[in-house]
């Protein structure tokens, strides 16, 4: 074995550890478990996430027995970790330097399958490495495979590099590594790749983005969330999808993040305003991720106000929180009792003060008796300093001590640094009090499985948080709280990082160059542009799918034939309108318009509130209200005819008496026995009318404007035009005021409806680029 080389690798990775890391770092070379993410320290402390290496044991990998590690193979996993972070420039997250580390247990495990009385780093081969992908392959996702071949790859690569292997490693699959973010943008390449380890091409969008019906059920909770905990979350929210931040970047945000400079005028150089109102470009400061840096994220200028209002509304919902901060640093966080409870001259603290001052309780239909018992039962584990009957009821005690423990307990304060968030960026060590901090919470509030709050413990947001406010994991979250639901059977849910999903596709889909995408993305690597372009291929297809059906559909059903019958409209788009004031008979019939005689027109005309579409009888019944109830009803059965016409309906028999006006009404003339009936395709078919007289009007004005003979047509025209708009307007407002309900599902023959916010932006991109050329 070469000893000699590989006591080298060893030395030069264990003297970079101790000269460079060992100083902030809280382990030490020979700890056999190292912590990383939020638990971790110097060059293993990061914003996000949890990461244990543990080094002496090999547990609970997929397709590998439990066994332990000898200390040689432990220094060996521990100098290529160092190696990696190094090769990095610094810059590798916990997150990636464990998926190595795995990968390298997973080394040792083949490596003692095959029973040599010496399991030495130097003994690793190409045949060990294989077999432990062939393991690796049988206990993961398709999709993962070219990312662990990668990861393979970049290992073996600094291993050769130091040469103590007996032989050069060379693992190496048939297949080419396609991790999501360096996808061929190239959709030929991108199918070949797919087959090449038979995937779906729809599993290879596991971040979806954000759906229509999603996107509503956001809107609602502005109106519907209650505790200051959810409005705090659901603001942070609104941030991610107004300005495609990273949730991790939005996490760190500080109370100063927001910058507004002056537009100035080019010429005069003064400050530009629109309408009395001085117009500026608004900015946020913020830590960029993945390398990226100190960056200023420049909002768009429509979404200025919305981001400036969001900021606003968080520091105002914040605002105890700080305080309260404030209070424990003002007093060098001795103890995290606030300061309603320290006011209190005693000792010791009766239940109801805590509940009132330090711990609330989120159900409000317990009464307090029974949040006194559900306080009693969480402090169980505490002593009680006295108990006495006093207005007719026992009375608990606790010494504030026992509280402060309770909440140094319940909350796993860092005792060095308690109320400040310190993580690693960028090679050096951030530390941001709490209170500059734009969100923070009080803990338990954004849970909302929780019973309790605690009003004293002030945390920043995190990931996970935020993850299980949205329904990305088995909790309750926001939107199962408030019944709002995806489909028939499912509630709304998404994740942090699907916002920055939409804004990607979004810019993707509008067409503006690489660089500019990254820049206003905030991304270092170019080549991650290309996984949106992806997505925005998959839109632009749906949207000419759509628009190629509907205007097919269009031409077809509405402008060929002058008369849109119900039937004809019940097809165009599956939906029937609804009025909750008619039964159901009457509202089938009020659609179809398919009444089959007088007494059921005269029963639709009573149960209709719509007293604009029949004015002048309920005029005329106003006058009767006096008067008995047989005399109104002969009244409106002895009108009531809706005799069909190509929109609206005639309430004079003309189909006995024909009409003395020639059906004139259809032209935009005024008749007392026109009435409009809310039936299907009514509405588009006035439209269409108007549209056409409208036109006709155009071209006869033009070409008629010197001759002063046709004055008076022109004015009739005019008349006749203004009346269809009124009628318009009328029946828009009508159908407003009805429910659509679906009543078929649509198919390939319909017109398929876009399904999430990204088909949306494509469609309206694509009608601007068709306009434009």
């Amino acid at each position: 074995m070469k000893i000699k080389e590989y006591n080298a690798f060893i030395n030069e990775q264990k003297d970079y550890f101790i000269q460079n890391l060992q100083a902030n770092f809280n382990g030490s070379w020979e700890d056999p478990v190292w912590y990383g993410g939020t638990i971790g320290s110097g060059w293993l402390l990061s914003r996000s996430g949890r990461t244990h290496f543990t080094f002496s044991t090999i547990k609970k990998l997929k397709g590998l027995n439990n066994i332990p590690i000898n200390s040689t193979f432990q220094e060996f996993i521990k100098a290529l970790i160092i190696l990696s972070y190094r090769k990095s420039n610094s810059r590798a997250s916990p997150q990636k330097l464990n998926a190595e580390f795995l990968i390298l247990k997973r080394w040792y495990s083949a490596l003692y399958a095959e029973d040599l009385s010496n399991l030495h780093p130097c003994l690793l081969s190409t045949s060990i490495l294989n077999k432990s992908f062939e393991i690796l392959e049988e206990n993961s996702s398709k999709i993962n495979l070219p990312d662990h071949a990668g990861t393979y790859k970049r290992l073996q690569e600094l291993i050769n590099h130091y040469g103590f292997t007996e032989q050069s490693l060379e693992f190496s699959k048939s297949f080419k590594y396609i991790n999501r973010q360096n996808r061929t943008p190239n959709s030929r390449k991108t199918k070949e790749l797919i087959e090449s380890v038979e995937l779906d091409e729809d599993d290879l969008d596991k971040e979806k983005l954000i759906s229509i019906r999603t996107f509503i059920n956001i809107v609602s909770l502005i109106s519907l969330c209650e505790s200051v905990g959810e409005k705090i979350v659901l603001n942070l929210l609104l941030l991610l999808i107004v300005t495609g931040l990273r949730s991790t970047e939005a996490i760190l945000l500080q109370t100063d993040c927001i910058i507004k400079k002056p537009i100035l005028d080019p010429v005069t150089k003064e400050h530009l305003s629109l309408d009395g109102i001085k117009q500026y470009t608004l900015g946020i400061k913020y830590y960029g991720a993945k390398g990226a840096g100190h960056r200023i994220h420049w909002v768009e200028p429509l979404a200025a106000n919305l981001v400036e209002t969001i900021v606003n509304a968080v520091l105002e919902l914040t605002k105890e929180c700080r305080q309260h901060v404030s209070y424990l640093r003002s007093k060098q966080c001795r103890d995290f009792l606030p300061k309603t409870i320290d006011d209190i001259p005693t000792e010791y603290i009766e239940v109801d003060n805590l509940i009132d001052y330090c711990i609330s309780i989120r159900d409000t239909n317990r009464g307090q008796s029974g949040r006194r018992d559900l306080l009693n039962k969480t402090l169980k584990g505490y002593k009680i300093f006295k108990e006495e009957w006093k207005d007719y009821r026992k009375k608990k005690y606790y010494l504030k001590n026992e509280i402060n423990k309770y909440l140094i307990d319940r909350a796993k304060f860092n005792i060095d640094s308690p109320i400040n968030h310190i993580f690693s960026y960028e090679g050096e060590t951030v530390n941001i009090p709490y209170e500059n901090l734009l969100f923070l919470h009080e803990y338990g509030s954004t849970t909302l499985s929780r019973s309790l709050i605690n009003k004293a413990i002030i945390l920043p947001l995190s990931n996970r948080i935020i993850n299980s406010f949205l329904g990305a994991n088995e909790n309750i979250s926001v939107f199962q709280k408030y019944h709002l639901l995806e489909n028939e059977d499912e509630h709304s849910k998404l994740t942090s990082h699907i916002p920055r999903h939409n804004i990607n596709t979004f810019l993707a889909l509008s067409g503006i160059s690489e660089h500019l995408q990254a820049v206003l993305m905030g991304r270092v690597d170019i080549k991650q542009n290309q996984y949106y372009q992806h997505l925005a291929l998959k839109d632009r297809r749906v949207a000419s799918s759509i628009l190629d059906k509907y205007e097919l559909a269009s031409s077809h059903s509405w402008e060929s034939s002058p008369a849109i019958t119900p039937v004809e409209s019940v097809k165009h788009d599956g939906l029937m309108h609804f009025s909750q004031d008619l039964d159901l008979e009457n509202n089938l019939k009020m659609n179809l318009q398919s009444f089959d005689s007088k007494k059921e027109v005269a029963n639709y005309i009573k149960q209709n509130p719509m007293s604009e579409y029949f004015d002048d009888i309920f005029q005329s019944f106003n006058e009767l209200i006096e008067d008995e109830t047989h005399e109104k009803d002969k009244l409106i059965e002895r009108h009531a005819y809706l005799h069909p016409l190509p929109f609206g309906g005639c309430m004079r028999e003309i189909a006995v008496h024909n009409c003395p006006k020639r059906l004139s009404c259809q032209s935009g003339s005024q008749c007392g026995n026109f009435a409009l009936t809310g039936r299907k395709g009514e509405l588009e078919a006035l439209h269409t009318k108007h549209q056409s007289l409208l036109n006709q009007y155009n071209e006869l004005k033009l070409s008629l404007a010197s001759d002063e003979s046709y004055s008076d047509m022109l004015n009739e025209l005019a008349q006749n035009l203004g009346f269809l708009k009124e009628l318009e307007e009328k029946a828009l407002l009508r159908q407003k005021d009805l429910i659509p309900i679906q009543i078929f599902p649509y198919s390939e023959n319909n017109i398929k409806l876009p399904t999430t916010l990204s088909e949306l932006f494509a469609i309206e991109q694509k009608k601007l680029e068709t306009e434009e050329n």
